[in-house]
């Protein structure tokens, strides 16, 4: 696979050159210059990349496309319906049915985005949101929600993107359109809210099956090209990466490092110490503090502007566009098979009932609010705590008494809407990358033990022994790290000046509390050094970012009802 996944299109009967305008903005050519793919139906219009494939359906004509679309043949010849291509391949597709009826869907993780605008008779859709905000024919409606959840959370919940009317399509979610009726969205069977653990099931007993089907998706990978590891100081990227080197890739392997900007060096340390042991090439690649503003206007170019987490990444992800082949990204590995996020064992061992367990696990996601009151306006805080608690609590009261309760919730409220942005939009914006973690082989497995039996990375020794002995012997970077041992860029002096410019001049600034109207680019800084903090201002910075880029096409800029709820 040689080229990123950029798709749009529409179902029904809407405006083709609109669609056209979203291609352009993605920089798909015309068919007959080799760089876009167009399927031109009755019932729908696509363009994509390369990324986008045809695939065999029982019930139709159907196309794919994924992170990193696998090989048509990788889901054999047999004719299947989306709901198995989704849960197999994890791809996301449109299928044109005989009848006339047309389904755009996502896949079994959601990973890829979709976003959709529905209207009576016809759905546009794209894999970028700008795609659909940039070609929007009216004024645009902030989705002032949203916005408090980016803020105050780091992303948006339930489908909610910054406007109105533009939706994200979730995990194993569908918009069906019959002929001549209008577009319904719905989600069919989640499969992995199906799986219960089986109590006595110890994670090792699962190493095997977890490590071949890792495998077999690293390999199926390797087939159509170079990989592309990304080797940090954790556990999840040093098991991809010795899976990668076991290929014996021609040319030999080379593992991408960049700095997570916590202080210290010891990403690059730890890393290196792997890429050593492995006899593979590493290139590390460091962000500048002079470039650092760039890189969060670019950042937040990419992802939409939903997400604050992942703005370091900007400097690999540009080296990354000029490689060949696929990246390797470990996401979902913490949340899956380290046994993150964990309910807080007070709370279970008081025998708390289904709404206390919800108000612990909202609080974990809405941690960076505990310092709202001391730096927003009067409130600001409020606003951001309800506005997430509602539309955290749809999708975690459904999950409340379920045994894996605490993974799922995390993975649909933290690891999708803003984690993923990594691989699908920032390193994805570079090339195809693909998250074997995410695949339903490896994730049923690790649903099957009990939530205990991972708890604090218990899973990890074994894992790491059977694919590297060694592996298992370094630590991790984040077990090193006792301080900081030098400046972050994003709390940098000309960081802190950057943001306070940025936000004072916007109309974001009538969020600000006191502290942070009246201070200076000092103080700025102060606050930049702590996390929680630190979260609440690039939140802000991504909120004026948005209103300077829309101001003229926005029914309003105000950010009022972020004061009042």
């Amino acid at each position: 696979m040689t080229e990123t996944t950029r798709v749009c299109g529409m179902l029904g009967a809407g405006d083709p050159a609109r669609v056209r305008r979203m291609a352009g903005a993605a920089g798909l050519t015309p068919q007959e210059s080799g760089t876009a793919v167009i399927v031109d139906r009755p019932a729908a219009l696509l363009i994509g990349s390369t990324a986008l494939r045809a695939r065999p359906e029982d019930c139709g004509e159907a196309w794919m496309f994924s992170t990193a679309t696998p090989e048509p043949a990788g889901l054999g010849t047999a004719p299947v319906r989306w709901e198995h291509a989704a849960r197999d391949a994890d791809v996301a597709g449109v299928v044109l049915e005989p009848d006339g009826a047309t389904v755009l869907h996502t896949g079994i993780s959601g990973v890829q985005p979709v976003y959709v605008e529905q209207h009576e008779d016809v759905v546009y859709f794209a894999t970028q949101l700008n795609l659909l905000v940039d070609t929007a024919p009216g004024p645009l409606a902030p989705d002032w929600t949203g916005w408090a959840q980016i803020i105050g959370i780091g992303a948006p919940l339930a489908g909610r993107t910054t406007v109105e009317g533009i939706r994200r399509l979730g995990p194993m979610e569908q918009v069906r359109l019959e002929r001549g009726g209008a577009p319904r969205r719905s989600r069919v069977t989640w499969p992995w809210e199906q799986i219960t653990p089986e109590p006595g099931l110890t994670p090792e007993s699962l190493t095997s099956e977890v490590l071949e089907a890792m495998r077999g998706q690293v390999a199926a990978l390797g087939e159509s090209g170079p990989l592309q590891p990304m080797l940090s100081g954790g556990r999840d990227s040093r098991l991809l990466t010795g899976l990668a080197d076991e290929l014996g890739q021609p040319g030999g392997l080379t593992a991408w490092t960049t700095s997570s900007d916590t202080g210290t060096t010891l990403e690059e340390l730890t890393a290196a110490r792997i890429a050593s042991g492995l006899g593979i090439r590493q290139r590390i690649v460091p962000g500048r503090h002079d470039g650092f503003a760039q890189d969060f206007a670019d950042y937040a170019e990419v992802t939409g502007h939903q997400a604050s987490f992942h703005v370091w990444l900007m400097p690999v992800a540009r080296e990354l566009a000029r490689q060949q082949g696929t990246v390797l990204d470990g996401l979902g590995g913490g949340v899956f098979l380290g046994g993150g996020f964990p309910d807080d064992p007070a709370v279970l061992q008081e025998g708390g009932g289904s709404q206390e367990l919800m108000t612990s696990r909202f609080g974990r996601l809405a941690r960076y609010l505990q310092v709202a009151e001391e730096l927003l306006a009067p409130g600001v805080a409020g606003a951001l705590t309800a506005a997430g608690r509602d539309d955290f609590m749809t999708i975690a009261e459904p999950l409340a008494e379920h045994p894996q309760g605490a993974t799922l919730t995390a993975y649909l409220t933290r690891t999708l809407p803003g984690i993923s942005m990594a691989p699908a939009a920032v390193l994805g914006g570079s090339r195809p990358t693909a998250v074997p973690i995410m695949s339903h082989q490896v994730v049923s497995q690790a649903l099957r033990v009990e939530p205990a039996a991972k708890r604090d990375g218990r899973w990890y020794p074994d894992l790491l022994r059977r694919v590297r002995p060694e592996f298992d012997d370094i630590p991790t970077a984040a077990d090193l790290t006792t301080g900081r041992q030098h400046v972050r860029r994003g709390a940098s002096l000309d960081a802190a000046a950057w943001y306070r410019e940025l936000v004072m001049a916007s109309p974001a600034a009538a969020l600000l509390g006191e502290k942070l109207r009246d201070g200076d680019a000092e103080l700025w800084r102060r606050q930049l050094t702590r996390t929680r903090a630190q979260h609440l201002i690039r939140g802000l910075a991504l909120l004026a970012l948005w209103l300077r880029r829309h101001e003229n096409r926005l029914t309003e800029t105000d950010p009022t009802p972020l004061r009042r709820g």
